[in-house]
């Protein structure tokens, strides 16, 4: 299987809602996203992925960027993790 080095934009689109969670949160909440949203976006192996989640170095580097499919699926994200 070939692996690519760099993720297309275009391939994220669909994940265009963001939310920012401080590094001490992020694996708790990526357990719950896996059990509210199902396997996360992956450009190998989960193409159709609803969320996917990016440690965020040139935003802060004690933080994650959670990315959503639509509008809901962030907002429940905040209400639980904010």
């Amino acid at each position: 299987m070939k692996v690519p080095k760099v993720i297309d934009k275009k391939e994220l689109a669909h994940l265009e809602y963001e939310v920012l969670l401080d590094s001490n949160k992020h694996r708790f909440a990526e357990e719950w996203c896996i059990e509210q949203f199902g396997p996360r976006w992956s450009p190998i192996t989960n193409r159709s992925g609803y969320w996917a989640m990016f440690w965020a170095p040139g935003i802060a580097s004690n933080r994650y960027r959670f990315c959503f499919a639509n509008e809901e699926d962030m907002v429940w994200f905040m209400l639980r993790w904010s």
